[in-house]
């Protein structure tokens, strides 16, 4: 997800995000936090959330965390992102949690897991970003 054009501070949303449901809280250093509740658009065929929408919540989370370590005029975009899949989600809330686990003057990783309502371990991911600073 890049950050460009993202309003800082408690701005809106995006777009994605309103249109699929998800809800950031608050972002605390290195860690970023995005909910949604599961909704029968969010399924596929076999009943269980589209895992292209567990990314997703994952890539906001990491945005989230990553936004906590840039400076105002720093943009960032996520360069790559490894999802292990370990469990169906159906009903109820996904949380993604991220935490940065390396962070340097350009290059930040992290790792993000997604959780059921019960703790259960749905999805974990390990992410790259790229933060540019203007010339």
């Amino acid at each position: 997800m890049s950050t460009e054009n993202v309003p800082r501070g408690g701005g809106e949303p995006p777009p994605v995000a309103v249109l699929l449901g998800m809800e950031s809280h608050p972002a605390t250093e290195g860690i970023g936090k995005v909910s949604m509740t599961i909704q029968d658009k969010h399924r596929q065929r076999a009943g269980v959330v589209q895992g292209g929408l567990i990314v997703t919540l994952a890539d906001y989370a990491f945005f989230e965390a990553v936004h906590t370590r840039m400076r105002p005029d720093d943009t960032a975009v996520t360069v790559e992102l490894k999802v292990n899949f370990l469990a169906p989600a159906r009903d109820g809330v996904l949380t993604a949690t991220a935490r940065l686990i390396g962070n340097g003057r350009r290059i930040v990783v992290g790792e993000v897991d997604v959780t059921g309502d019960d703790g259960e371990l749905i999805a974990r991911c390990l992410g790259t970003c790229l933060v540019r600073s203007p010339r």
